[in-house]
């Protein structure tokens, strides 16, 4: 059994990341819900195996941008950090390459 495979999903930190429809341009909420279905997949197929990934529209701005779920309870910052760390990564790094994947997917997404 591959080290991938070994831990079950109970035990994955779930990243829910809201997705602007302005990030997308000026026609975005035209094209908000489609493109969360592709980010999800795309980051899905690249993700740590200790995560997995929800991405959804950002309508209802007094939700926050990001959040974490573990075991179905909410994770705060530290408790955040704390997770990462476990696996030798540190949150600013995966905060990082989370936004440059998005900007890649975005662009994948209409083609640049």
């Amino acid at each position: 059994m591959s080290v991938s495979t070994a831990l079950p999903n109970e035990k994955k930190m779930t990243v829910i990341f809201r997705m602007e429809p302005g990030s997308l341009g000026p026609d975005g909420l035209q094209y908000i819900e489609e493109f969360c279905t592709f980010a999800q997949t795309q980051l899905q197929a690249c993700a740590a195996y200790y995560l997995n990934f929800f991405i959804e529209a950002r309508i209802d701005k007094t939700l926050p941008e990001m959040s974490f779920v573990l075991a179905n309870k909410s994770l705060n910052q530290t408790q955040v950090e704390k997770y990462l760390a476990l696996f030798d990564e540190d949150y600013a790094h995966f905060e990082d390459q989370l936004e440059t994947n998005l900007e890649a997917i975005v662009d994948q997404f209409f083609g640049r």
